[in-house]
């Protein structure tokens, strides 16, 4: 493990840190929507912190997250209720980056077996802890509450993706939508990271 007493002592990887968190912030401007559900989006803001995962460790990777999101609503303020996708955010780049670190620890190797076998395991990993999240309060903020005792009884399937010829429930409407957005979700991250990262750590590496 990184010792980050010493990163934060060293002016070149506060300022490497510094860069690294502004990339953040404006990966965090970059979003793809999903199509069956717009208001829900894709950003590759994670891919920088588990750059820093990589190069510093997890609670400097940690500590960006929490200095992009702010950045983030310094400049475009709050603009979902109570900065709950700010929150998400940030909820999804450390859950990313402990579940990147985790999976390696226990599996490690550049054999392809092994890495189908991490990205499977943080991907599962990443989409149910967010659409846990989602189940219990996210979705409920983002439709001006704050428990999901408060919408369960209005909100469904419906509320998500209207003309369908079938809804659903709560729970399942969740499910429904949260499960395959969150795993793309994972898996563009991780297959955007595995493409760019061999060369632009050691880039990074080198600098620090």
């Amino acid at each position: 493990m990184k010792n980050s007493n010493s990163i934060f002592k060293n002016t070149k990887n506060l300022v490497l840190l510094g860069v690294l968190a502004a990339l953040g912030a404006i990966l965090m401007f970059i979003e793809i929507p999903y199509p069956p559900v717009p208001f829900l989006k894709f950003y590759l803001s994670e891919l920088v912190v588990l750059l820093t995962v990589e190069i510093f460790g997890l609670w400097p990777a940690i500590l960006l997250a929490a200095i992009k999101s702010l950045v983030h609503v310094m400049i475009m303020g709050l603009t979902t209720p109570y900065g709950i996708g700010v929150i998400t955010a940030f909820i999804a780049s450390t859950t990313i980056a402990c579940l990147y670190v985790l999976v390696k620890k226990y599996i490690d190797g550049a054999s392809f077996m092994k890495k189908a076998l991490r990205f499977f395991l943080v991907i599962a990993g990443f989409s149910a802890v967010l659409t846990i999240c989602n189940y219990f309060f996210i979705t409920p903020i983002y439709f001006g509450n704050f428990w999901f005792t408060q919408i369960r009884e209005w909100t469904t399937l419906s509320s998500f993706i209207p003309g369908l010829s079938f809804d659903l429930g709560y729970g399942a409407a969740i499910a429904f939508v949260y499960i395959p957005f969150n795993a793309l979700k994972g898996l563009l991250v991780l297959t955007v990271y595995e493409i760019i990262a061999p060369r632009l750590t050691s880039a990074l590496k080198k600098i620090k």
